[in-house]
C-alpha cells in the first residue's frame, strides 16, 4: 500500500513539474497585456486565478490517467496482443484490432477537445466515431504487416498517395476539410492510446518471433494516424459543397459554466470509457480467463483512468482552453508591429510541449530498450522539441503574414519530405518517426495551441481559415526530424565500415596470389 503511495505521489510530482513551463510562458503571457503589446483586457485577473487553479487539476488528472492507463489500457493492450497471435486466428486479429481501436480512440482526451470545436459545424460524436474506425482500421493493417512481415514504409508511401489523390477530389472547400482531416489524425496518438499501441503492436511482434520482431514494435501508432485523415475526407467528401466549410471561425466561449461543463464531461468520459471495459470483459471470459487479483487492478485502473480523464478535460475547459484562446485574440489586437514577438514565444512553446507531452516519454523510454542504448531518449526528446517549435512558427506565421495561404502549400512539400527521406532510412527510423508525430501532437497541443491559433484567426485581423491545420504541422515535423537523425546515423555506419576495412587491408595484399 506504501508503495502504491509512493508511485502516486511521484506521478503527481513529475506531473505538476512537466507543467510549470507551459504555466510560466502563461504567465509572461499574461503580464504582456500591461504593456502595449496587448490591450489591458485581454485576459481578465479572475480568468488567469481560474487557469492557475485549474493547472492543479490538469496535473492531477494527468497523474490519475497515467496511472490509470499503465494499469489498464497497457495491461490490456498485452494480454490482448499475446493471447490473439498464439490463436493465429486472422479474422479474430482484425475484429479485436478494429473493435479496440475504435473504442480507445474515442476515449482519448484530445479527440474530445477537437470534436467539440469541430462539432459546432458538425455533430462531434459522427466525427469520433469517423475518427476512431479509422484508427480501428488501420490497426488491423498494421498487425497484418507485422503478422507478413511486410516493410512499412511501402505501406505508409501507398496510403499517403492515396490520401493526396483523395485530396485531388475537393473543390475551393476543401482547405478547412484538409486542416480538419490532418488535425483528426493528429489527436490520436494520446496519453490512452499510446500505452495501448506500444504493446500492443510489440506483444504480437514478440510472439510472431524473426529477426525484425524489435523492428516491428514501432510504427503501429503512427501507421493509425493515416486512417482518420482517409476516413474524415471520404466522410467530408459528399459535404464539400454544402456550405459548413466556409469561413469558418469557432467562437470558443471564454467563460464556461463549471456544471454544465461537469456534467458534459462526466457522461462524456463514461461513454468512451464503458466500451473498452465492456469489451474486455467479454475477451476475458472467452478467451483469457485471468486470475481474480490481477483482474480486480485491471478495473481499478479503468475507474483511476475515468476519473483522470474527467478532470483533465473539465480543468481543460475551464481553465486552459479559453485563455488560450484570449491570449490568441490578444495577439492581433495589439497590432502586427509586435507580432513577431509570438514567433519567439512559438519556439519556446514548442520546446514546453514535449516535455509536458505523457505519450512522448512512454515512447522515447521503448525506442531507448528497444535499441539497445544506441537512440538516446535525449536525441528523441531534442529532435521533438526542434519539430514542435518549427510547426507552431509555421503555423503563427500562417495565422498572422499568410493571407488566404492554403495550408496544403504546407502539407505537400513536408509529407512529401518525409516520403522521399522513408526510401533512404532503415525501416526502423521510419516507423519511430511516423511514432514520434503521432505522440507529438497530444493534449497540451488540442487544448492550448490550438485555441490559442483559432484565437489569431477569430480576431478578424489575420487571413481567413479557422485555425484548424496546426495539428498536422505537429504531427508530421517530428517524423522529418527523425528521418534525418536515422539518415545521418546510417551515413555515420557506412563511413566507419569504410574506415575498417581500409585498416583491416595491409599494404602487401595486392601481391598474394590465389590459387
Amino acid at each position: 500500500m506504501r508503495e502504491k503511495i509512493n508511485g502516486l505521489l511521484i506521478g503527481l510530482k513529475e506531473s505538476m513539474i512537466s507543467l510549470i513551463p507551459i504555466t510560466i510562458i502563461i504567465s509572461v503571457l499574461f503580464g504582456l497585456q500591461y504593456t502595449p503589446i496587448f490591450p489591458s483586457d485581454v485576459v481578465r485577473s479572475t480568468d488567469f486565478g481560474i487557469f492557475l487553479i485549474c493547472v492543479l487539476f490538469l496535473g492531477i488528472g494527468t497523474c490519475l490517467f497515467t496511472l490509470g492507463s499503465e494499469s489498464s489500457m497497457s495491461k490490456v493492450g498485452s494480454l490482448i496482443g499475446s493471447s490473439i497471435t498464439k490463436k493465429r486466428s486472422i479474422l479474430l486479429i482484425v475484429t479485436c484490432a478494429l473493435l479496440l481501436g475504435t473504442f480507445i480512440t474515442i476515449a482519448e482526451p484530445d479527440l474530445s477537445v477537437l470534436s467539440d470545436l469541430v462539432g459546432e459545424h458538425f455533430n462531434s460524436w459522427i466525427f469520433k466515431i469517423v475518427v476512431g474506425v479509422g484508427v480501428g482500421v488501420f490497426i488491423s493493417f498494421g498487425l497484418l504487416r507485422i503478422i507478413f512481415q511486410k516493410s512499412i514504409k511501402l505501406w505508409i508511401i501507398f496510403f499517403h498517395l492515396v490520401i493526396f489523390a483523395l485530396a485531388c477530389l475537393f473543390g475551393s472547400n476543401g482547405n478547412a476539410i484538409f486542416e480538419i482531416s490532418f488535425d483528426a489524425s493528429g489527436v490520436t496518438a494520446g496519453p490512452i492510446s499510446v500505452p495501448f499501441l506500444l504493446t500492443f503492436g510489440a506483444s504480437i511482434a514478440t510472439v510472431r518471433g524473426g529477426k525484425n520482431s524489435a523492428n516491428d514494435s514501432f510504427g503501429v501508432t503512427g501507421f493509425c494516424s493515416i486512417g482518420p485523415i482517409i476516413f474524415v475526407m471520404i466522410l467530408f467528401l459528399p459535404l464539400q459543397n454544402s456550405g459548413i466549410f466556409e469561413n469558418i471561425r469557432n467562437e470558443i466561449d471564454v467563460t464556461p459554466e463549471f456544471i454544465e461543463v461537469l456534467g458534459s464531461t462526466c457522461l462524456e468520459s463514461l461513454i468512451a470509457i464503458a466500451p473498452i471495459a465492456i469489451f474486455f470483459t467479454i475477451y476475458e471470459l472467452i478467451f483469457i480467463r485471468i486470475k481474480i487479483k490481477e483482474l480486480v487492478q485491471i478495473y481499478i485502473g479503468f475507474i483511476i483512468t475515468y476519473v483522470g480523464i474527467t478532470i483533465f478535460l473539465i480543468a481543460a475547459n475551464i481553465g486552459l482552453i479559453p485563455i488560450g484562446y484570449s491570449l490568441g485574440l490578444g495577439i492581433m489586437d495589439g497590432g502586427y508591429q509586435y507580432a513577431y514577438l509570438f514567433i519567439i514565444i512559438g519556439l519556446v512553446i514548442g520546446t514546453c510541449i514535449v516535455l509536458v507531452e505523457p505519450g512522448i516519454g512512454v515512447l522515447s523510454k521503448q525506442v531507448e530498450d528497444v535499441s539497445g542504448g544506441a537512440i538516446k531518449r535525449k536525441n528523441i526528446y531534442i529532435a521533438l522539441a526542434i519539430a514542435v517549435s518549427l510547426a507552431i512558427v509555421l503555423a503563427l506565421v500562417r495565422a498572422i503574414w499568410g493571407n488566404n495561404f492554403p495550408i496544403m502549400y504546407y502539407y505537400v512539400p513536408l509529407y512529401g519530405l518525409a516520403l522521399l527521406l522513408a526510401l533512404f532510412v532503415p525501416d526502423i527510423y521510419v516507423a519511430i518517426g511516423f511514432d514520434s508525430g503521432g505522440v507529438a501532437s497530444g493534449p497540451m497541443s488540442s487544448c492550448f495551441v490550438l485555441p490559442l491559433v483559432m484565437g489569431i484567426y477569430a480576431s478578424g485581423n489575420s487571413s481567413d481559415g479557422s485555425g484548424f491545420g496546426v495539428l498536422g504541422l505537429i504531427q508530421i515535423t517530428p517524423t522529418i526530424l527523425i528521418e534525418i537523425l536515422g539518415l545521418i546515423g546510417l551515413i555515420k555506419e557506412k563511413r566507419l565500415n569504410r574506415v575498417i576495412k581500409t585498416s583491416l587491408k595491409e599494404s602487401n595484399d595486392g601481391q598474394i596470389i590465389h590459387f
